[in-house]
């Protein structure tokens, strides 16, 4: 007789996060009507507690501010930032974080409406505006610096596939609208109780019958919902993209991957549009193309094909 084997310990911890999140939405809600204000203020210290908890230690998570831009300019106010390790003390409780030592931002909400899901897109493009170009290797001049998304409790449709529907038909629209270039795209919803989006950076090499090979940027989004806990889902690709940045955190992103807290349920919608890559960076790109045949996503490898 086999021995069933026990859950992950993993996982586990995991679901008591969510529960935890979905009893708070339970408690703000009840009061939200008597004070707005303060019931958004919860909702959001509940997200940045929950970073705060998951996320390595040298990583300082803040509320309420703004992200200023190397020009001076600042962006609207973000809920939730996630400060990079030896980010400046004196600086800490200004409210102004200086775009370099922000490693991402999001905005909370407790219940998630398709106006926030456009005000999010185009708060995605701005913020990845701000940051000082990058050249050198299509990881560097696709992927933004700033991981920008949304975390929502819940959301305000009656059925989850709704809001799945819902959700992904902005993710598209948001990136139509806002987005020029692949960096800008909205990176991350995810609603505790429903579901995590997050957005994919692939190349593809296109091979015409008649001419040279041409290099294209494919830009979409893969669902995570069922099997995949949505809270799990949102650590293990916000510990990737801090891995892109950050090497000392690569071990833990490897191992909440191989925990396979980032299946892809199901793919939304995609895009094939030019690589706005510098002529330098898409010669070379076009070069290696042998290494993008490979599409080892997790080598961390800033000429690979998966660059999410």
């Amino acid at each position: 007789m086999a021995v069933q084997q026990p859950r992950h310990e993993l996982a586990l911890w995991i679901e008591q996060t969510t529960q935890e999140m979905a009893s708070e939405y339970e408690r703000i809600r009840a009061r939200a009507t008597e004070d707005p204000g303060t019931a958004g203020d919860q909702g959001e210290e509940n997200w940045a507690q929950l970073l705060r908890q998951w996320l390595p230690s040298n990583y300082q998570v803040r509320t309420k501010g703004r992200i200023l831009s190397h020009d001076g300019t600042a962006s609207r106010q973000v809920d939730v930032v996630v400060l990079r390790p030896g980010y400046p003390a004196k600086l800490l409780d200004k409210k102004l974080y200086i775009t370099s030592g922000v490693a991402a931002a999001f905005e909370c909400k407790l219940t998630l409406t398709a106006a926030h899901l456009k005000e999010a897109a185009q708060t995605a493009a701005e913020i990845a505006r701000m940051t000082a170009p990058r050249h050198g290797t299509p990881y560097r001049e696709l992927v933004s610096p700033i991981l920008y998304g949304v975390l929502a409790h819940s959301h305000a449709w009656t059925q989850p596939a709704t809001a799945l529907e819902k959700i992904n038909a902005n993710f598209v629209s948001g990136a139509r609208d806002h987005a020029r270039h692949a960096r800008e795209h909205l990176d991350l919803v995810c609603v505790a109780d429903t579901c995590t989006v997050a957005k994919s950076t692939e190349l593809r090499l296109l091979h015409p019958p008649e001419g040279d090979t041409q290099l294209l940027c494919l830009v979409g989004h893969f669902l995570t919902c069922g099997q995949v806990p949505p809270v799990g889902a949102l650590l293990a690709y916000v510990l990737i993209r801090l891995g892109w940045e950050d090497p000392q955190v690569r071990p833990f992103a490897e191992y909440f991957r191989l925990s396979r807290l980032l299946l892809r349920a199901s793919g939304g919608a995609s895009n094939h549009i030019p690589t706005g890559l510098t002529p330098e960076t898409e010669k070379e790109a076009l070069h290696k193309s042998t290494d993008f045949l490979r599409e080892q996503p997790w080598a961390w490898d800033e000429w690979s094909l998966s660059l999410e």
